[in-house]
């Protein structure tokens, strides 16, 4: 199998051309996904015991490792039987998907997102119908998709949960290449080509991120917020008195901002280099990840640099207590 370099290139699609039907879209995911995802959860959500459902959003750009904070937070509430989202797990159910990955497989995304979206968004329904507690991922490809879903948990009367992470790009355009040469690595024969997210959506997200930090600033939809780094180190959290206000001034956009030039922290510092030269063995003599990697190399510096003349501006780090977080205890 060879390295497919130009996935880490930008691409531009015209999705339209493979947006279903509406018929053929709640065909499958009546027919299908709630058999394939759902069927588990027949029996769990809140309905009878009159407990407040729970929703927890995970939220980062592409590659800042949202698989690698979800594994403590689900511990926390998988007694509650929940449901899992991950925003983009539901493209595998669209009928060209696998055509799609075998001629092109960069257009995936773009060319399955808009049924892909539909189905989260009818799965998320599911689970409000029953009270079902969920813990999503999701990049925020789509802003505005993922603040509706948001403001439709807390219409529900769910308690909102909202961890934003605070990731620094070198550290998830390293991820992006991490993910990729596992899957690389992992691959059988006959298996697809895997894939890469691109770095125009890297940094679309990335950018995408700023306004959901001030969105869930300045709404009402989320019970509480916390920013926090890969290694589940808090830098800021707020939450609602009884009065419905912040307990202290909103400042999870601030704090975002703030984190990400903030020099690497010493474990995360030794990961990083142990990941980098990983993904340089792995990639060879391909020259779009050497530059790749360049990029985020001098990233690094600058990140290094800048941050370590404001290190007075920093807020201490605190380790997250998910109980405490979610259940006050």
């Amino acid at each position: 199998m060879d390295t497919i370099t130009k996935d880490f290139a930008p691409v531009s699609v015209d999705p339209k051309g493979h947006v279903l039907p509406h018929s053929v879209n709640q065909k499958i995911f009546d027919e299908t996904i709630i058999q394939a995802e759902l069927s588990h959860l027949k029996d769990a959500g809140h309905i009878e015991d009159g407990v407040q459902p729970i929703a927890i959003f995970i939220t980062g750009q592409t590659g800042a490792g949202k698989a690698e904070l979800s594994p403590d937070l689900w511990d926390a509430i998988k007694s509650r039987l929940p449901a899992h989202f991950v925003a983009d797990s539901y493209n595998t159910y669209h009928p060209e998907y696998t055509s799609i990955v075998n001629s092109a497989p960069s257009r995936v995304s773009s060319a399955t997102g808009t049924d892909a979206r539909k189905w989260l968004s009818m799965a998320c329904n599911w689970c409000i119908d029953r009270k079902i507690d969920i813990l999503l991922e999701s990049a925020c490809r789509n802003l505005e998709e993922f603040m509706s879903l948001i403001s439709t948990f807390h219409a529900a009367g769910y308690q909102v949960h909202v961890a934003i992470m605070a990731v620094p790009e070198c550290l998830s355009l390293l991820g992006i290449m991490v993910r990729y040469y596992k899957r690389y690595s992992e691959a059988q024969p006959g298996d697809p080509p895997p894939r890469s997210t691109s770095r125009t959506v890297h940094y679309e997200t990335y950018d995408g991120l700023l306004a959901v930090a001030d969105f869930i600033d300045k709404s009402s939809v989320a019970d509480d917020v916390i920013v926090v780094r890969r290694n589940s180190l808090v830098s800021y959290q707020n939450y609602r008195s009884t009065d419905g206000l912040w307990i202290r001034p909103a400042a999870a956009l601030t704090s975002l901002d703030l984190e990400r030039t903030r020099p690497l922290p010493q474990a995360e510092h030794a990961s990083f280099f142990v990941d980098y030269q990983w993904v340089e063995e792995k990639a060879g003599k391909d020259d779009v990840a050497a530059a790749m990697l360049e990029n985020i190399e001098a990233s690094l510096a600058a990140l290094n640099s800048t941050g370590g003349r404001m290190s007075s501006s920093f807020p201490a780090l605190k380790p997250l207590d998910v109980k405490q977080w979610l259940f006050g205890k």
